[in-house]
C-alpha cells in the first residue's frame, strides 16, 4: 500500500506544475546519454513542462540508473504497476469537479495540446511511464535501505544520499549534452 501511495503522491505532485512555450530543441535531441541509453528532448517534454525539462534532467538521470540497477536485482514491479494503473483509473471526464480531477486536466490539457495528443491517450502513456518508473525507483530504495520505519523525513535524507551516490559511481557513464 506504502508503494502505491509514493506512486500516486509523486504524480499528483508532476501534476501541480504549469506549461509554458517550447524549447528551443528538436524533440529527437539528445540531452543526455546515460549508460548508452540516451534521453531526448522529446521523452523530457512528454514527462515535463517545456519550463521545467531541464530542472527534472537529474531527476531523469537518477530514475534511469535506479531502473538498471533494480532490472539487474531482478527486482519485478509489474504487479504494484498494474495495481497502480487500475487504481489511478482514467482520464477524468468534464462533469467530475473536484480538486484532483481538475489539477489532473490542468496539467493534462496543455501537455497533450503540445504533443498533439489526445488527452485521454496522453493521460494512459503518462501514467503508464511515471508509475512503472516510480515503481521501480521505490523497489530499489526499500530493497537498499529496507521498508521505512517512523521518520520518513530521515528515510527520504537517506534514499536522497544513496542516489546521489549512485550518481557518483557512474559519472563516467553519464554524459550531458544539452543544459539550460
Amino acid at each position: 500500500m506504502y508503494k502505491i501511495l509514493c506512486s500516486i503522491i509523486i504524480i499528483y505532485l508532476i501534476f501541480l506544475t504549469g506549461c509554458s512555450d517550447s524549447p528551443k530543441y528538436n524533440d529527437e535531441d539528445v540531452v543526455a546519454i546515460v549508460k548508452g541509453e540516451e534521453i531526448t528532448i522529446g521523452e523530457l517534454r512528454f514527462l515535463y513542462p517545456d519550463e521545467e525539462i531541464f530542472n527534472r534532467l537529474d531527476g531523469t538521470i537518477k530514475a534511469k540508473l535506479v531502473i538498471e540497477e533494480a532490472k539487474k536485482m531482478n527486482i519485478d514491479v509489474s504487479k504494484e504497476v498494474n495495481e497502480t494503473i487500475k487504481a489511478l483509473g482514467d482520464y477524468p471526464p468534464d462533469h467530475i469537479d473536484t480538486d484532483a480531477a481538475n489539477s489532473i486536466r490542468k496539467f493534462v490539457e496543455p501537455q497533450a495540446e503540445k504533443l498533439a495528443l489526445a488527452p485521454e491517450a496522453y493521460y494512459k502513456k503518462y501514467i503508464e511511464i511515471t508509475t512503472e518508473t516510480g515503481a521501480y525507483v521505490n523497489a530499489y530504495i526499500q530493497e537498499v535501505l529496507g521498508e521505512p520505519r517512523d521518520n520518513y523525513e530521515k528515510y527520504d535524507e537517506q534514499a536522497n544520499k544513496h542516489l546521489n551516490e549512485l550518481v557518483e559511481e557512474n559519472k563516467v557513464e553519464i554524459k550531458i549534452l544539452i543544459s539550460n
